[in-house]
Parts: structure tokens; sequence; C-alpha cells
């Protein structure tokens, strides 16, 4: 009967849809370690390590990161202007002139800035800019300390509340000639957390970059039966050979943020006493409690204001700062004592975590 012909046809074609279907899938290509540095970004060295199927997969990866931290490090630079780019140097130059239209990234990156300073009670001021200028060239010269009487006169420039960021339409304005910004505690983080963004985007899943001090994860580590990344946290002290060693090794799962403030990262000696390159916006010298300060967070920009806030407070401040962010942090002072949020300890090597 027809029906039944009919019958037979669908059949037929339901079991070889369902052959098709069902079969094994062929096995995925196993992924393969790869590594990139862009030494150009942020005066300091980015280093890209990233688990891909392939070169070309992780080369379009790399090519990424580095384009979006390129775009950022010009935004964000203080020091130079380029061709067609309105940028911090920009906003600076026009300090008590006009606003200065500027690319979204800016105005968000200055709004985790001002959400920093709140936090720290201006411990964390990025309008300290004419402070951190003074203390950079005397830096640079390497011979003597800048006279305080010239770094009080600057200090009455760095006023926060004279910074007008217009949302709306798109303008960030120094109120007054001679005032400047110096996103230094934040600008590099956001940019490495907002370029990584921007590669998980086209899909990359493994991958962790090393910042100068930022340390950013993606995912876990797409080798071995492990979930977690190894990441070493520098000792602020040389051994005797004048090595650099690690004062600990953390276990980091997932999408997260380590960042490390120091005073060994830049600094100078004047009469046989160093003094490193983050200011105390109270004492207008650089802060004076802690050898390091490292904060684990799942955002990096956060990460990277919280490290440099904490360096500069006192440890119940910091403390109680900490816990309101679920931030993890180790503090090391000055004679070596270390004192860790619980979760640090948890997954700290050292301290029994791990």
């Amino acid at each position: 009967m027809l029906y039944k012909r009919f019958f037979c046809l669908i059949s037929a074609f339901v079991l070889i849809f369902s052959l098709a279907g069902c079969s094994t899938p062929s096995p995925k290509t196993p992924l393969q370690k790869f590594s990139a540095e862009f030494p150009e970004l942020f005066d300091t060295v980015t280093t890209l390590t990233c688990y891909a199927e392939s070169r070309e997969e992780f080369d379009r990866y790399a090519d990424i990161v580095r384009t979006q931290m390129m775009r950022l490090h010009r935004l964000f630079d203080i020091y130079h202007g380029y061709e067609g780019v309105n940028n911090l140097y920009t906003v600076n130059e026009n300090a008590g002139i006009a606003p200065v239209e500027v690319d979204t990234d800016i105005i968000d990156m200055l709004a985790a800035a001002l959400e920093g300073y709140d936090f720290s009670g201006g411990a964390l001021n990025v309008a300290l800019g004419p402070v951190l200028r003074i203390w950079h060239e005397y830096r640079t010269d390497g011979v003597a300390l800048p006279p305080m009487d010239m770094l009080r006169e600057a200090s009455g420039l760095a006023d926060i509340g004279e910074l007008i960021i217009d949302r709306d339409n798109g303008t960030v304005f120094l109120q007054k000639k001679g005032m400047s910004l110096d996103v230094g505690a934040v600008g590099k983080a956001y940019a490495a957390g907002r370029a990584l963004d921007a590669a998980r985007e086209q899909g990359m899943t493994s991958a962790i970059l090393n910042a100068g001090g930022n340390i950013i994860t993606v995912g876990s580590p797409a080798v071995g039966d492990r979930d977690w990344w190894n990441v070493g946290v520098q000792n602020p002290d040389l051994d005797e050979g004048g090595a650099q060693t690690l004062l600990d090794s953390i276990k980091i799962t997932g999408d997260m943020t380590v960042s490390t403030s120091g005073g060994y990262q830049r600094f100078y000696l004047v009469d046989g006493v160093s003094y490193n390159h983050i200011i105390d916006p109270e004492t207008l010298m650089p802060a004076s409690r802690y050898k390091q300060v490292t904060v684990v967070h799942k955002t990096a920009a956060l990460a990277d204001l919280l490290s440099t806030t904490l360096f500069i407070l006192p440890y119940e401040q910091g403390a109680g700062i900490a816990e309101r962010y679920n931030a993890e942090v180790l503090w090391v002072d000055l004679d070596d004592v270390w004192r860790a949020t619980a979760g640090y300890s948890a997954i700290s090597q050292v301290m029994g975590g791990q």
C-alpha cells in the first residue's frame, strides 16, 4: 500500500539522519602553549602566555591584546601627545583652559580612580600629578630630595574636586591651571583587563598576562589535571647574589588579578636611604609602612587601586577596605612580618594553603 511505502521511506531517512547525528565527533585539537612579549607598553615588559590550538590562533589573540593595550597606553600617556588623539597629556595641557573630549575608556578609567579616592579616604588621588611630577624629576636626577615647600605648593593643585568628568558630553576638565592627572595606580591594570576582555570575546579561554606587577588570569591552564595557576609573588629583597627570588607562590583559579605594590619596584637612594615612587598624599613623602602589599581580586583595575591604597594606609584601615571589597591580601612590613587575610593564607604555599 502507498502509506506503507511512504512510512518505509520516512523510516529510512530517520535512520540515516540518526546515524549521521550519532557519529563519533573527531577529537578536538589539543591546545598548545605559546608566549609573546610586548616591551613597549606602559614603560614595562608585558608577557602573554596562552593556550591555543595553533600559532595562528595565538597570534590573533596576542595581536588583540597588544593592539588594545597600545591604544590605551597612548590614551593614558601623560608625557606625550599623539596626532589625532586626545589623551591625558591633552587633558593636562588644557587644565584651566577648556574641557577636552576624550575616549570613553578615559572616562571609565577615571571613574574607577574616583572610586579609589573615595574608599581610600583620599590616599589614592589621581589629581596628585603636580606632586608626582616633582618626585619623578628628582628621582630621575637621583641626587637629592625635593624641597618640602615645593611639594606643599604643588599639593595645592591636587584637589580632586576640581576634576570635572562630563559623561554625557564625553569630556574631562581640570578647572585650575597647573593641575595634572597621573594614573600610574590604575591605568596599566585597567588597560590589561580591557585587553584580555577583548581577547575573551574572540574566543580566548586559557591565558595569563603579566604586566609589570599585575598578573591577570583567564580560565585555567589547559594542560594537565589542575584547574589553577601557580602565580609567584616576588620577594622585595634580593638574595645574597643580588638576584630576584620568589617570596611566595599562590594558587589562582579562574579570572582573577594579582597586583603587587612595593617600594623596591622604582626607587632611588639619597644619603644611603631608599625612597620609593608611591607617595602618601598626607605626608607628600614616599609611603614607608611596608616593603610590599599583594592583592588578589577579580577586577584588574580595582586590584591595582587596592594594592596601592593598602601600601599607603595603616594596616587596620587597609584591612577594613580589603574586607569591604572581598580582596585577599598579603602585607609584608619593614621587619618582614607577614599579615594576611584568611583567603590569602588558604591559597599560599608558604602559609600552608597548598
